[in-house]
């Protein structure tokens, strides 16, 4: 009959499977009590009860209903060993008022029943001291009261209950709580596991077997073991030795002991727990160190996607692949720098991760998705044929113009360009040689209208102009070794304010030959589409730094134009603050100048760079300030020292009265976060009062100093005169 109400009434089944589950754990824990009070009838040791440990766990895991096991398990144990059952059933609700206290700190503080680190592990075992400590005053009460001990013996039969309730708790709740899922990551974690414990039961079972004098010596050669089992199964193995221990120990007792060795055994019991505990953390702690470290090096920080490196590494096993053929897809979204532009950097992180995690869903089964940087992706398709590459590349065109990103009432589309090829185990070296033909074939679909897919082809005439960007970079990075190019300077004066004496100087980069081949535009064009920005930076840096450090004593500062390529590159921190060590100069001489157009691809790394540069004493200024919507919400996102404000403002203020509206906003913005504003692109001395009145503290352009050589701007040995303006 209950079975036929069972099928009908889901909740009666339900309630009828909890019930016997809870039958079943309570026979089992009241049948462990009974074994273990009849395995230790010495009760001058402090025993162990395996129930108190396990109840713990089964309340930890599965929730509080299943008190009354821990109940009945406890109250079996006190019958067990001759208490009147009466009493007994107060043990049993003070062992459930411990494991409930325990359990509420437990979950309260947040701690895992896996203890994957040292704080879950001193948060694990202190959550256990607080909780059976309050067996002293509640057991000793009833031994006073109940039984007429005197305070001192009822006090210290409160003690015994503490010390035995915490060491099975230790020793016993990590067993079923943290059981070792470790071991099943290989093979020889499982054999170093079960061989140690085999050496634990056998050495046991040996040391038992000798003289009483010698078995406490012997019995600390068994702690390597322990350890052993914790290095190999985690906390759930070390808890299984531990356990194991705990029963030799236990078997040593069945005479009765000084009470100095059942201290010497309760401390060692402790100890060899703890310290396979701590070990155990130690290793799980390392590995999961290991595994995120691995992680984020082969993952993209923002969209989670893996990496360039990552990428390059399934390409290289891709190439060895005789079996099938494989395609490499480059993505280049379109118009994704006009979200940027327009609600800042964070709102266009936001929509990249979102678009990357749509993109990767639409993926087939087997194909990788890796950012490569930026707003740039690739894809490598297995079992590729021309057919499927085409079919992947309308369904990512289809997913990427679906995609729409709201910020407030604005709604955002971008876009995307994909250029594809195929693996070539004859042609291609390496990774690097895929990915460059399909850059290159994005690049030619970008210049046919964007939006679109091309195909890579040899004899294809639109990619010239792409070859002709490659030249460029070999002849840059020749030339750059060379000595080919040289710094110039231009300065910037001070036109409101006090005068503190110091003298400001923009660096700029200049071909040594004026009728060289390359033009500073193109080569910046170029260089920025192939990542090498950061290698120009670089460069600037070091010469400006041996420029400084030849002109010892010299108040100046120079500035210096920075791409966010260099800003998230690797090293790039540590190479700035390398400088003013290496060549002998004050951080201060140093002024970086960063674009407000510049994209930043992970803005709170960058933000991180900038904060920790201007904690060393080297100041940011925010280049082009005014020329973007989103050109306030910089000052908040960026640690800004000075802001210059876009040129053509600046141009246009004699004839444009918008200019100057502008231009008076912009300062007073800046003025009331306490940050100067410079005037580019000063082409008339006249200008330079109506800038004064406006709140501007700083100029340049042609009409104060026209760029020279830069050991030549700073290497005078008086200040230049600077024009005189009336006011």
């Amino acid at each position: 009959m209950s079975l036929i109400l069972s099928r009908s009434n889901p909740k009666l089944r339900e309630h009828l499977q909890f019930a016997w589950r809870l039958l079943v754990a309570s026979a089992l824990l009241s049948l462990i009590s009974w074994l273990a009070a009849r395995a230790q009838p010495n009760q001058g040791y402090v025993p162990i009860w395996p129930s108190g440990g396990l109840g713990l766990a089964l309340v930890w895991r599965h929730g509080a209903k299943y008190w009354p096991a821990v109940f009945a398990g406890n109250t079996a144990l006190s019958t067990s060993v001759g208490v009147p059952i009466v009493v007994a059933f107060g043990v049993g609700w003070l062992q459930v008022l411990i494991v409930m206290i325990a359990v509420l700190l437990l979950q309260r503080w947040k701690v895992d029943s896996l203890l994957r680190d040292t704080r879950q592990l001193a948060r694990f075992i202190l959550a256990l001291v607080l909780a059976t400590a309050i067996a002293v005053p509640i057991y000793g009460l009833r031994m006073w009261l109940v039984f007429s001990y005197p305070p001192e013996r009822a006090v210290a039969f409160g003690v015994d209950y503490f010390l035995s309730a915490l060491f099975s708790f230790l020793i016993f709740t990590p067993l079923v709580a943290a059981w070792p899922v470790r071991i099943a990551a290989g093979h020889a974690k499982r054999w170093l596991f079960a061989g140690a414990m085999l050496v634990i039961a056998m050495a046991g079972w040996a040391v038992l077997s000798v003289d009483l004098v010698f078995q406490d010596r012997l019995l600390f050669l068994l702690l390597p073991f322990v350890v052993l089992c914790a290095v190999s199964a985690g906390v759930g193995g070390a808890s299984a030795a531990a356990a194991l221990l705990a029963m030799v120990m236990t078997a040593m007792a069945q005479q009765p002991v000084p009470v100095a060795d059942s201290i010497l055994r309760s401390l060692f019991a402790v100890i060899a727990t703890l310290t396979g505990y701590l070990i155990a953390v130690v290793f799980s702690e390392r590995e999961d160190t290991a595994s995120e470290m691995d992680y984020r090096a082969r993952h993209d920080a923002l969209t989670g996607l893996i990496n360039r490196y990552e990428f390059d590494n399934r390409v290289n096993a891709a190439l060895q692949d005789f079996d099938r053929r494989h395609a490499v897809l480059y993505l280049d979204l379109d118009q994704f720098k006009l979200v940027n532009d327009t609600c800042g950097h964070l709102a266009g992180d936001h929509m990249l991760r979102e678009l990357a995690m749509t993109i990767d869903r639409s993926l087939p089964e087997g194909a990788a998705l890796a950012r490569l940087g930026g707003d740039e992706f690739a894809c490598l398709l297995p079992d590729a044929t021309a057919a499927k590459v085409d079919t992947l590349a309308r369904n990512l065109h289809d997913v990427v113009r679906a995609f729409e990103f709201p910020v407030g009432e604005l709604r955002f589309r971008v876009g995307v360009s994909i250029g594809t090829t195929f693996l070539s185990a004859a042609d291609d070296r390496g990774s690097d040689d895929a990915l460059a033909r399909a850059d290159v074939a994005c690049y030619v679909a970008k210049e046919r209208g964007r939006n679109r897919t091309h195909a890579y082809d040899t004899v294809d005439a639109n990619l010239h102009g792409r070859h002709s960007d490659i030249q460029k970079i070999s002849q840059l990075q020749t030339e750059l070794s060379a000595g080919l190019f040289q710094l110039y300077g231009q300065r910037i004066i001070r036109i409101g304010g006090p005068d503190n004496g110091e003298e400001i100087c923009e660096v700029l980069l200049r071909h040594a030959d004026p009728h060289g081949d390359l033009s500073i535009g193109s080569v910046f064009e170029a260089a920025q589409r192939y990542g090498l920005t950061a290698q120009i930076d670089r460069w600037v840096l070091e010469r400006a730094a041996q420029v400084l450090h030849d002109r010892p004593g010299m108040n100046i500062r120079l500035s210096i134009n920075v791409s966010a390529t260099s800003l998230e590159s690797d090293g790039f921190l540590e190479f700035v603050l390398g400088l003013s060590e290496r060549y002998g100069f004050r951080t201060r001489q140093l002024l970086l100048e960063i674009t407000e157009a510049v994209a930043v691809q992970n803005l709170t790394r960058a933000v991180e760079t900038l904060h920790t540069l201007l904690g060393h004493g080297i100041d940011i200024c925010l280049d082009d300030f005014g020329a973007g919507v989103a050109s306030f919400g910089y000052l908040n996102d960026l640690p800004v020292s000075m802001v210059k404000l876009d040129g053509r403002f600046v141009r246009d203020i004699v004839v444009d009265p918008a200019a100057e509206i502008v231009i008076e906003s912009l300062t007073r913005v800046a003025a009331l976060r306490g940050i100067p504003c410079v005037a580019e692109w000063v082409e008339d001395l006249e200008m330079i009062p109506r800038l004064r009145r406006l709140g501007v503290a700083y100029a340049q352009g042609h009409a104060i100093h026209r760029p020279a050589p830069l050991a030549r701007v700073i290497g005078a040995e008086t200040k230049r005169a600077e024009p005189r303006v009336s006011v």
